[in-house]
């Protein structure tokens, strides 16, 4: 053999050894990439599952929060307003029970559960772990011995003035959180739970390892796994499972503000197969095998085979990296995009099936999808509820008198300009019952298909509350205008009653004549027409509106002085109305409601004057003043007394339901909270209070509205 080719050999060989090394090099690196991809695909997925467990203990959280802000607003105890609060959080949560624990040892529980002898709730568990913690936590689950079902009790300790008096707690059921673990798919046949940072099973396919095993006596060989959990919040392991012997892959993070792990795991042999179908990198690898067999070859081969090999591997070697860079990017874009979706759709079916609302999506008219609380608030099926659309759903008439359909094609023309509807509704049940709710609907553009959603909330209860608080204040009303009726008759039948008399004089003193008759008729039918038209003012007063009308201000603001004009009078009280402008002043809403809110404000005013008057031994000022001001798109309404004001500590109580400043037998305390709802919420106005410097005044602010009506404000 010649020099020349012992020399291309020993380069053949070298060159070879080195393709050799860079191939093994190579496709070391490429076995690195894909075990960090596959750690990184198993902490996505862990990631993304834990963030629906998080969603769901951060609302149930919320709601607790809301149910103790409420409480401490109203006063805790064991009455009816904290009861229903507590009873009212157990819907609004889907708790088992709701209840507070008082410093005193006393429990008040939603669910009317009675404690036996010596219960001292001070001693408890739940109580003990909201002091300690001192704000919004929950504890260990455990087995509830009452439903046999795994439920964790959420507490919160409970403060006034920075003074503590106890801990609220919620005891939740976690089948929601159980049932979404379940429907977790990790590969074919890995799986999700549950640990504690002492490795207790919490939430578990296998129900017998659930708060009675360890993750460490469930599989051994992840005794000495367990520490990473504690000092790292995210990450992976390799086990081997105790079972079958399978290697697996065990992926945990720490779900915030807890001290639980979820954890995902699978068999490397499965994690390694999806691996294969989302990335290149398996094909790579093979190729790199290959190579390096092709390149033992050149080493044994010829010195021809081995050249050609050795510029094959360096234009493969650039090609390789060239791919492998590009690779990375679509990998990572990859794991993003899919991250970010998961994401959105998890917070989206997680938000839409436990909403308290009925949230419904229809295509046209047509509704195509719905959550649990439209199949509870309609009564239907949810297969039927599918296909109908809003009308199937309403009555053929509203309670203004206007047809579902118009009103429809209506609010849909409006939401087709892109501005989003907010409306009360009055909907049909299976059952053929009508509910009212508030209704919010917007139309939306998603991958060029045209979808409308609609969120309906049920406001039955809060509107027949409404009604009865009406009535009552009606009722009330009803009373003191039955005793101005009293007074304005009493002159006319004392009249009546001296013409009578006179007939016997007149008659024994031959005085009855043509003349004398026609004057007496005439005076007596005067004093009957004067009753007849009482009546109708008062009768007029008590009849409710039956649809929202433009009217004058000033024709309502009449109407109620006429009907207090008698009890102003037998009061000595004045009263003085002051306008700023000749035009009519026209506004929207229910004339005869309105009227009812001007007689409460005048009749608390002459009570306020009377009282002054009771309480102080000099003269006083009896006058009410009302100004009315046309101001710029409002009308203003000053209704001003000199009476005896309103305590500094009670302005802001004057509108609540049920208060009064009167005695028990004078006042039901809805009369102006009844006032407030009329103006506020029927009229879209604004109805104030304030102390001036000689008594009282409230104010009402209106909306104009087109004088579509021939208002006159001559003889106002």
């Amino acid at each position: 053999m010649s020099l020349k080719t012992k020399n291309t050999l020993i380069t053949m060989a070298v060159l070879s050894a080195l393709i050799l090394s860079v191939v093994g090099i190579t496709y070391r690196s490429t076995q690195a990439i894909i075990e960090k991809t596959i750690d990184d695909h198993q902490l996505a997925t862990t990631t993304d599952v834990s963030k629906t467990t998080e969603l769901w203990l951060n609302q149930q959280m919320k709601i607790l929060d809301a149910t103790a802000a409420s409480i401490l607003l109203r006063g805790v105890g064991n009455n009816s307003e904290t009861l229903d609060m507590l009873k009212m959080a157990m819907r609004a949560g889907h708790f088992s029970d709701v209840y507070i624990g008082l410093t005193s040892g006393v429990i008040i529980d939603g669910a009317g559960w009675t404690p036996p002898p010596g219960y001292d709730t001070r001693v408890r568990p739940w109580y003990k772990r909201a002091v300690e913690v001192q704000h919004t936590t929950f504890t260990r689950p455990y087995i509830d011995l009452t439903t046999m079902e795994l439920v964790i009790a959420l507490v919160t300790p409970l403060h006034v003035d920075g003074r503590f008096i106890g801990v609220m707690s919620a005891d939740t059921v976690l089948d929601t959180l159980v049932e979404n673990l379940m429907s977790v798919k990790v590969g074919e046949s890995g799986y999700a739970f549950i640990i504690d940072e002492e490795g207790t099973i919490l939430v578990h396919p296998n129900q017998e390892f659930v708060m009675k095993m360890k993750l460490q006596e469930t599989q051994p060989s992840l005794s000495h796994e367990l520490g990473k959990l504690q000092q790292s919040s995210l990450g992976t392991v390799a086990y081997r499972d105790q079972g079958n012997g399978r290697e697996n892959i065990l992926a945990y993070k720490r779900i915030t503000n807890t001290d639980w792990f979820l954890c995902t795991t699978i068999p490397s042999v499965e994690a390694y197969e999806l691996t294969r179908k989302t990335t290149a990198l398996i094909a790579v690898e093979k190729v790199l095998v290959v190579l390096g067999v092709l390149a033992l070859l050149t080493l044994v081969g010829g010195v021809g085979s081995g050249l050609v090999l050795f510029v094959f591997n360096r234009r493969f070697e650039s090609t390789v990296q060239q791919h492998k860079q590009e690779l990375t990017g679509i990998s990572e874009d990859l794991q993003w995009n899919i991250s970010k979706r998961k994401e959105v759709e998890t917070s989206y079916q997680t938000l839409f099936l436990v909403a308290n609302d009925a949230i419904l999506l229809s295509k046209g008219l047509q509704y195509v999808e719905c959550n649990e609380k439209a199949v509870e608030m309609f009564g239907f099926p949810r297969s039927e509820v599918i296909g109908m659309n809003m009308l199937d759903f309403s009555p053929e008439f509203q309670p203004n008198g206007r047809e579902s359909l118009g009103m429809t094609k209506k609010i849909i023309e409006i939401a087709n300009a892109g501005e989003q509807q907010f409306f009360e509704w009055t909907f049909l049940r299976s059952n053929g019952t009508e509910f009212a709710a508030e209704v919010g609907l917007k139309i939306l553009r998603l991958d060029n298909q045209e979808l409308t959603l609609s969120s309906i909330r049920d406001i039955s209860k809060r509107v027949n509350a409404e009604k009865q608080l009406r009535q009552a204040q009606k009722m009330a009303a009803m009373g003191e205008m039955l005793g101005a009726i009293a007074h304005q008759w009493r002159q006319p039948l004392n009249t009546l009653s001296t013409y009578i008399a006179s007939l016997q004089a007149a008659y024994h003193n031959d005085k009855i004549n043509k003349d004398f008759v026609q004057k007496l008729t005439t005076e007596a039918d005067s004093q009957i027409q004067f009753m007849s038209k009482t009546i109708d003012d008062f009768r007029h007063f008590f009849r409710p509106s039956k649809s929202k009308l433009p009217f004058d201000i000033v024709e309502a603001i009449n109407s109620a002085v006429k009907l207090m004009q008698a009890q102003l009078k037998q009061s000595e009280i004045d009263l003085k109305i002051k306008y700023n402008t000749r035009e009519p002043l026209v506004v929207y809403g229910y004339q005869s409601e309105f009227v009812h809110v001007l007689v409460n404000i005048l009749a608390n005013a002459r009570d306020a004057i009377e009282d002054r008057f009771l309480q102080e031994t000099r003269e006083i000022l009896r006058l009410i003043e009302i100004d009315v001001v046309s101001h710029g798109s409002e009308v203003i309404i000053h209704v001003k007394d000199y009476g005896c004001g309103i305590p500094d500590h009670l302005l802001t109580k004057v509108f609540d339901p049920y208060f009064t400043t009167k005695a028990t037998l004078s006042g039901a305390g809805i009369g102006l909270y009844m006032a407030k709802i009329i103006v506020e919420k029927e009229m879209n106005g604004v109805l104030s209070a304030k102390n001036t410097n000689v008594g009282a005044q409230f104010t009402i602010i209106l909306p104009k509205s087109e004088p579509t009506l021939n208002a006159s404000r001559e003889g106002a």
